[in-house]
């Protein structure tokens, strides 16, 4: 089995092989989006469909994460983003997960910052000074909001430049618009 085989969750540091929280399913089927455009990046998403269900464990160590309110914006919320990306521009992947939360903004304002690279399908986070962001590594991974005490998965990471850069936000992949494709890819079994 190879590492693109497999989904690796519940761990935290990927160096210690004995740990027990960490978990493995094989993947059975990868579902790219059919509007993705690797020139643009819009429609940066894809569904993974594992061989076997996940058990989710009583303690909590991992959990779903909801499906976002269709038609919210979700901006100018705080968003957590998680990886085992590079923690610097051009540095290594990490062993360790990391997390960091940054604000998320509206597409007008993002769009200025991208000159007019922004569509309707993504959504930016980050602080204008820089040095919070996701970065290489950690694309197709979670960026969450809490709302009314559930974590919902509003994007998806996807591309950017260069990382943690002044004015130069973390785009996503904005999970609000494609709540009919994961309904229908998935027989209905993920709903918001």
């Amino acid at each position: 089995m190879s590492n693109s085989d497999w989904v690796l969750y519940g761990d935290h540091n990927l160096y210690i092989t004995s740990d027990a929280a960490a978990m493995a399913s094989n993947i059975a089927e990868i579902k790219v989006h059919p509007g993705y455009d690797s020139n643009t990046l819009d429609n940066d998403i894809a569904l993974l469909k594992l061989a076997d269900p996940i058990e989710f464990p009583d303690d909590n160590r991992i959990a779903p994460v909801c499906l976002p309110t269709a038609g919210e914006m979700y901006a100018d919320v705080d968003a957590t983003i998680t990886g085992w990306g590079a923690q610097q521009q051009g540095g290594s992947t990490s062993a360790v997960l990391f997390e960091v939360t940054v604000p998320t903004m509206t597409n007008a304002v993002c769009d200025t910052k991208y000159s007019g690279q922004i569509t309707a399908n993504m959504i930016c986070a980050g602080i204008p000074e820089g040095g919070k962001d996701s970065c290489q590594g950690d694309s197709g991974g979670p960026m969450i909001v809490e709302e009314n005490g559930k974590w919902k998965l509003v994007g998806v990471v996807s591309w950017g430049y260069g990382c943690a850069q002044p004015n130069k936000p973390g785009v996503y992949a904005r999970v609000t618009r494609y709540l009919d494709w994961i309904a229908s890819s998935t027989g209905g079994i993920c709903t918001a």
